[in-house]
């Protein structure tokens, strides 16, 4: 701003008379104050006014009509929302209906929910679904159960938010409302990615997708798009970038009438995720830039930077830029705390900056952030357990039993049809318990016979040990023999010389790393990969995956047979130190080859040790 001198005021202002007019001025300047001061109280005045104006055109208007006006003004005018809340508690809280009383207690949730307020939140729900239930008053229990289970859903309390959501689900399905189902079936689907199940959201989502492709009119372009979007995520968070893309894609294309920033900032992290796995580190960096943009501009989603840090720190790592993975994840480790959020890619983050620092030639900060990986995955496994075989099949079996009830419901008509649905109802529970009890036995008989070949196994390399040690020719005497029983009689010399190599393979646990390809493997024992993959089949008789996954599953048996320090990894860790990429693959192998989970084979073989001990 310009100095005001001398030179820029206007000539007349030198020879005016200030001294003779100083009364003059002093009068004006009291009436300007004076006329100020009138004016701001008139504006207050009409201030008050207009809210008086508001609390009265409310009167009278019934209380749907003002739930959805609290629910418009809730988020555009905080000041009308109040005056809103306020009508509602002075004259429905008090009205002598009993369905009023329940509809506004769910109302003024809303508001309580806006204002940050959750306990009485949770309190006003809690009212009104007791006397919505009382009055069996199945519209207003929906919506009370179904806020009920938000509020939870949003505290991480995984079984209250799922009592609610499968009792929301029930009255829809009572009431035939489709779009109910689909919209609580989300929230579970989103509860069960929270709680670590996301095999089992993948298949609510794809079920939701079905029904919604029989009639489309069911969901919004909005709910439809965050559907796809959630997909896009979980495959992308299981590394199944196949899927990721086609589900990525899809919601992409879904046209919306505005979309939302966060709903981008989903997308453009999945897309540079996708971009990683394709090794295009340039273009992954650049959406990862765009995502970062654009958070930049919203409020209230900032626990998204530590994913798009998390994403970026994984970029550096596969590019082998081990400092600036460290730094962008230690970033991760500095703020984590300033949100309430729990972040799902917490242990993967640790394992991360564990492997960055091994990289790095940092042993000690490795062995640090491997231990705090390897106590948040003991953690996660722990919540899995508790979704899949406490929260998961408990809401199953209500379910199941919801419907028998509505089968019961409909079929009034004779005596015959009750007895009928409870004689199901109890069969269908025996045989549950039945088959649990036939599964407990198998499992026990699995894990008797895979022990017995476990003791078989090395016994017999024992013999061996001494056998070679004592005669070599006994040694190569037996050798043969073997080979007779389990290859042709003739072999090409170069067919042995791959046979003997990939003995060597074996012998060296060169099997155990990630870069295990039919073609890495082939470069290892200097052949191709056709002739490679023929000498496994004939001679193996098993595929090059088959082999290599055998290998590992009968490795992890072995060690965690008899180091107590394996047994205590994660399901995750164990796979990851085997050259499995995902605990889900690992599971699935280890189940094909024994017919048991790798976690019901630990926790046998903890019980066997313990008793004999």
């Amino acid at each position: 701003m310009r100095r005001i001198t001398k030179e820029l005021l206007p000539k007349f202002m030198y020879t005016f008379p200030f001294k003779k007019c100083r009364t003059l001025l002093l009068y004006i300047l009291i009436y300007y104050i004076t006329f100020t001061a009138l004016a701001q109280d008139d504006t207050t005045k009409t201030t008050k006014l207009d809210t008086i104006a508001y609390k009265n055109s409310l009167k009278g208007k019934p209380l749907r009509s003002l739930a959805l006006e609290l629910y418009v003004e809730k988020g555009k005018d905080s000041l009308k929302a109040s005056i809103i809340a306020n009508n509602i508690e002075n004259v429905y809280i008090s009205s002598e209906r009993q369905e009023e009383i329940a509809g506004a207690y769910v109302t003024l949730a809303v508001w309580e929910k806006a204002t940050g307020n959750t306990d009485k939140e949770l309190s006003l729900l809690t009212k009104g679904i007791k006397i919505a239930r009382e009055l069996k008053n199945d519209s207003i229990l929906y919506l009370g159960l179904l806020r009920k289970g938000n509020v939870h859903f949003d505290l991480t309390n995984h079984e209250l938010a799922l009592k609610s959501y499968y009792e929301a689900l029930s009255i829809a399905k009572k009431e035939k409302n489709k779009k109910r189902e689909i919209f609580v079936k989300s929230n579970i689907a989103l509860v069960r990615m929270q709680a670590y199940d996301r095999i089992g959201a993948i298949e609510l989502f794809l079920e939701i997708i079905e029904e919604i492709k029989e009639d489309p009119s069911l969901v919004t372009a909005q709910e439809e798009l965050e559907i796809y979007l959630n997909l896009c995520g979980v495959y992308t968070y299981l590394e199944d970038f196949d899927a990721a893309i086609i589900y990525c894609e899809k919601g992409a294309a879904i046209k919306v009438d505005k979309r939302d920033s966060i709903d981008e900032v989903h997308f453009l992290s999945s897309f540079a995720e996708i971009a990683r796995d394709k090794k295009e580190y340039e273009k992954s960096h650049k959406l990862l830039d765009e995502a970062e943009e654009i958070m930049k501009k919203r409020v209230g989603h900032e626990s998204l930077d530590l994913f798009l840090k998390f994403y970026r720190g994984r970029t550096y790592f596969d590019e082998k830029k081990y400092q600036l993975a460290i730094d962008e994840l230690l970033e991760i480790e500095k703020i984590k705390n300033k949100y309430d959020v729990e972040i799902l890619s917490l242990q993967q983050m640790y394992y991360l900056l564990a492997k960055s620092y091994r990289e790095f030639g940092n042993r000690d900060e490795a062995m640090k952030y491997y231990d705090i990986a390897q106590e948040i995955g003991n953690k996660n496994d722990k919540k899995r357990d508790e979704i899949n075989n406490n929260l998961i099949k408990k809401y199953d079996l209500v379910e199941l039993k919801d419907e028998v009830e509505e089968l019961q419901r409909k079929s009034q008509r004779t005596k015959l049809i009750y007895i009928l649905g409870i004689t199901l109802l109890i069969i269908i529970i025996i045989g549950l318990l039945i088959f649990n009890k036939k599964q407990q036995q198998k499992n026990k008989a699995r894990f008797a016979l895979l022990m017995q070949q476990l003791e078989e196994k090395r016994q017999k390399g024992k013999l061996r040990t001494e056998v070679k040690q004592a005669d070599q020719k006994t040694e190569a005497i037996a050798a043969s023999k073997e080979a007779s029983e389990t290859q042709p009689a003739e072999i090409d010399p170069k067919m042995a010389e791959i046979l003997e190599k990939l003995e060597e393979f074996e012998a060296k646990e060169l099997f155990l790393s990630k870069d295990s390809t039919l073609v890495e493997v082939a470069k290892k024992i200097q052949t191709n990969t056709t002739y490679l993959s023929k000498v496994i089949n004939t001679h193996k008789e098993k595929s090059f995956t088959s082999y290599i996954t055998d290998l590992r599953v009968d490795y992890a048996i072995e060690r965690l047979s008899h180091d107590r320090k394996f047994r205590s990894f994660t399901i995750g860790a164990i796979a990851q130190e085997i050259g499995f990429k995902r605990s889900e693959s690992f599971s699935k192998a280890f189940k094909v080859k024994t017919g048991l989970y790798p976690s019901y084979f630990i926790k046998e073989l903890e019980k066997q040790l313990n008793s004999e001990s």
